[in-house]
């Protein structure tokens, strides 16, 4: 009598490691590298070649101070020790950058005085961006005007198509929402209710070609957590409404910056603001093909 219910509890066995091999889980992008243990790494962007990479890292005492972007480069199919790019240095805050869809332009946000002769850092963000040298360098930031940035106004999270469409974040006085200005230089339009909803709104990624916008709203009904990755896509000349990419990409944890590598995987940062707990900010990617919205 006992083999039979041996034979059963090991078909249980099977099954149960079975099922727990299909499930899918979102993995950390080049731990002890570029997503290390004790800082907080977040904002990654290719070049759209993939041999270059931009992010943000800011120190172990995960304060907001000493924000910086760091390059790493792809060197016989390896990363190479991220190293702080020639603009950024300590004194300023320089956040979230991003590569143009041809790569020579890297656009990012930055508290440094718009005055080149003053040294100290404003109060609020501007959006900038450096230029690509024929070295393989990168210029002196340049400020992209007031058309763009607003005084008394913080702006971050730039991005921009093929065109030179430019979409951002602007943090108001008293709402946080994604912003638009056709061929980057045109007075921006906030987005509408597909869009940006009562919550903060921020972290947008544009597609290339501008068939999906990838954000983070935060406090959402159907959110699995503080901030979870949103969708939505242009059809006919107006965006749809936004939806929730669900797992294996949003947790508990709050999810952001959610771009598509030209690996055809998402990568995107997973951090913990203190719900459920404190938890520093890594860089990690799903293959697009396991995740069950299609960016189409």
């Amino acid at each position: 009598m006992k083999k039979p219910i041996t034979y059963i509890l090991l078909i249980v066995s099977t099954l149960s490691l079975m099922a727990q091999s299909d499930v899918i889980e979102a993995k950390v992008f080049e731990p002890g590298l570029i997503s290390l243990p004790d800082t907080w790494d977040e904002y990654l962007s290719f070049s759209p070649d993939g041999t270059l990479i931009a992010f943000n890292r800011r120190g172990a005492n995960l304060t907001y101070k000493g924000y910086r972007i760091y390059l790493t480069k792809k060197v016989n199919g390896k990363w190479t020790n991220p190293i702080a790019a020639p603009f950024s240095t300590s004194e300023f805050q320089d956040r979230a950058p991003s590569f143009s869809p041809d790569g020579n332009i890297m656009y990012f946000s930055s508290n440094r005085p718009i005055n080149s002769d003053s040294s100290t850092p404003t109060r609020r963000m501007d959006l900038w961006y450096s230029e690509k040298k024929n070295d393989g360098g990168w210029s002196e930031p340049v400020w992209m005007g007031e058309t763009i940035n607003l005084p008394g106004e913080t702006e971050g999270h730039p991005t921009v198509t093929k065109n030179g469409n430019l979409y951002f974040v602007r943090f108001g006085s008293r709402e946080t929402d994604i912003y638009f200005s056709e061929k980057g230089d045109q007075a921006p339009v906030m987005l509408g209710s597909e869009i940006n909803n009562e919550g903060p709104d921020s972290h947008p990624y544009i597609d290339p070609e501008e068939r999906f916008l990838i954000y983070t709203p935060t406090g959402r009904e159907d959110g699995y957590g503080g901030g979870d990755i949103y969708v939505s896509f242009k059809q006919q000349g107006a965006w749809t409404v936004s939806k929730n990419i669900g797992q294996p990409v949003n947790t508990e944890w709050y999810e952001y910056s959610a771009k598509v590598g030209p690996d055809g995987n998402l990568y995107f940062t997973r951090a913990g603001f203190g719900e459920p707990a404190r938890k520093a900010a890594d860089i990690y990617y799903v293959p697009l093909n396991d995740i069950k919205v299609k960016f189409k």
